[in-house]
């Protein structure tokens, strides 16, 4: 694959990760009981805000893992 093709695969994975995840999370908080949409949106921001946030160092952390480079070629 080129350079750019993988940039556009990580990204386009990276989205559809973030957003099934935390659509799943929110799900399972609502079924759960932990917080209502009925109460506002209050708990869904929070939920949001952090799985964004951790989802947002993950792939940091994978680009900068997948693009360091790599050691001597022999």
């Amino acid at each position: 694959m080129t350079g750019n093709l993988q940039a556009i695969g990580f990204l386009f994975s990276w989205l559809l990760g973030w957003g099934i995840g935390g659509s799943l999370i929110d799900a399972g908080l609502i079924n759960a009981g932990v917080y209502s949409l009925e109460g506002g949106q209050l708990g869904t921001a929070i939920t949001f805000s952090i799985w964004s946030l951790l989802w947002g160092a993950g792939g940091v952390w994978l680009y900068q893992r997948w693009t360091q480079p790599s050691g001597p070629k022999t």
